[in-house]
């Protein structure tokens, strides 16, 4: 189906909505979009325009979260950030949708600087800035309440009641820009007080330039940061939890970005690995990689190991071996940051996030992924491209820069993969999503089958841990109760800001 405007990086969620399962996600045009998975028609009440002013939507570049913010016997709210670097002039902040399209609230971030002149232009535009960062839903408090977590461009952590209401203690001041969505996990107080991980920009905080990754946890009505690092680059990367070794703890997993400029480059085109519970960098992390890394690490088995892997994407800046111009690289590590295998997919500036899920019916896990240059399946085994493609050749040839979503429709339908892809306008006027059969019904639970692996966006790969932690808080709150930038101008029209 096409869409009313471009598709940019909001990637397609699935998830049970009035007792179907549906697909959401947003456009540029300002609106969010449920549709009947099964039959792409749009749900009564949906699509709904995205306003923080009244009359005038803005555009979503923010993945639509859906959770169950007021129990499992309720019905779900889709809540999304709003705002955009391609759009101009456009009101920021987060609206919170019940399930029939009707507003739930309407947060509105602050106003400090100019995010699209590309200068770090500080004071009042007139326009609240942007939420870019996807909201994740979980139990930050420890007292059972259904949390949304999210950064702003306008340099604030917020943590929201179920009623739109600012947690106690929140917003946190970064001193700096929040691309990156946060993850959120149990690693340290009450059962089901989960822990707030999440990058962002750094310009002198602490003596940091370029960008830090945070553990927060809420202690006395306050957030508190537990373990920060600070990076010599920015984190516009989200971060994701689980077990990649044998050690038996939590590893949370992340890349940097490509925002600070010389000479705070050292942590450029790396992937970190560092310890949930203290922050300690696990052995063997970080890797290097072929350019910035903006997208979300995967975390599951892949063939021929019982032990997780991680897989993510990468610009090709530094590429010298590729014949084909303007490329993008996938990668997949071992938990101790050996390179497993790589392959090369077509187009640059790959914001595209992996999912991983076993398209043979053999219950070996495979890669699909989507770049600039279109969408591909790489066998999880050796990254080769599968069903006939090669770089040149991949699944559809519209842009991707956005994760897939993966889910079982049941009903005789099987297994199906639906692609939001077309945008920014820079690269083609006109958004679509697209439904695709998977070729074989995967042989085993998928171990992230969508962007942040959930429909609440919590970012942890719950099959990687024991079953006590996997059915934490915010897994619970993702499920449905049935059923089985500053200065810099970036050669992609974005820019940093302050």
């Amino acid at each position: 189906m096409d869409t009313l405007g471009q598709v940019a990086m909001s990637s397609p969620t699935v998830a049970m909505i009035d007792g179907v399962q549906a697909v959401v996600f947003g456009s540029e045009s300002g609106y969010v979009f449920v549709v009947n998975a099964a039959t792409g028609q749009n749900l009564p009440g949906w699509p709904q325009p995205v306003e923080l002013a009244a009359g005038a939507p803005s555009a979503v570049e923010s993945s639509p979260t859906v959770a169950y913010l007021d129990g499992a016997g309720k019905p779900p709210s889709i809540v999304v950030g709003a705002g955009s670097t391609y759009v101009k002039d456009q009101q920021g902040g987060l609206v919170a949708f019940n399930a029939n399209g009707t507003v739930r609230f309407v947060f509105h971030t602050q106003d400090i600087y100019n995010e699209w002149n590309g200068q770090s232009t500080p004071g009042p535009t007139g326009y609240d800035d942007a939420v870019f960062s996807t909201p994740a839903v979980g139990d930050i408090t420890g007292t059972g309440q259904q949390d949304i977590v999210f950064g702003s461009w306008d340099h604030e952590l917020y943590a929201l009641t179920p009623t739109g209401a600012l947690v106690p203690g929140f917003p946190f001041q970064t001193q700096d820009t929040i691309w990156s969505s946060p993850a959120l996990f149990h690693v340290r107080g009450g059962r089901a007080t989960e822990d707030i991980f999440i990058g962002g920009d750094a310009t002198g905080r602490n003596g940091c330039y370029g960008g830090f990754v945070y553990d927060f946890t809420y202690r006395h009505q306050q957030p508190k940061i537990v373990w920060q690092h600070c990076e010599r680059q920015t984190i516009w990367s989200s971060p994701a939890v689980g077990m990649i070794n044998s050690s038996g703890r939590p590893a949370v997993v992340v890349g940097t970005g490509f925002g600070e400029l010389p000479p705070y480059t050292s942590a450029s085109d790396k992937v970190f690995a560092f310890y949930a519970d203290n922050g300690a960098r696990v052995a063997g992390w970080p890797v290097t990689t072929a350019g910035p890394v903006f997208g979300s690490p995967a975390i599951g088995v892949l063939p021929g190991s019982t032990t997780p892997a991680v897989v993510d994407t990468s610009w090709c800046t530094t590429c010298t071996t590729s014949a084909i111009a303007g490329t993008s690289e996938v990668y997949a590590w071992s938990g101790t940051g050996k390179m497993l295998w790589n392959q090369t997919v077509s187009g640059p500036n790959d914001f595209a996030s992996p999912v991983l899920v076993d398209l043979t019916g053999s219950g070996a896990n495979d890669v699909l992924v989507g770049a600039a240059g279109g969408l591909y399946a790489l066998d999880g085994a050796n990254g080769a491209f599968m069903f006939g493609e090669s770089a040149a050749d991949p699944i559809n040839t519209c842009s991707v820069q956005t994760s897939v979503a993966v889910a079982d429709l049941g009903a005789g339908s099987g297994w199906h993969m639906f692609e939001a892809c077309g945008g920014p306008w820079e690269v083609t006027g006109t958004g679509r999503l697209y439904d695709y059969p998977l070729p074989a019904s995967p042989a085993t639970a998928p171990p992230w089958p969508m962007w942040r692996q959930n429909p609440g966006h919590a970012g942890v790969a719950t099959l990687t841990l024991p079953s006590l932690v996997a059915s934490s808080a915010s897994h619970r709150a993702s499920a449905p109760p049935t059923k089985t930038r500053r200065g810099s101008s970036k050669s992609n029209g974005r820019s940093r800001g302050r």
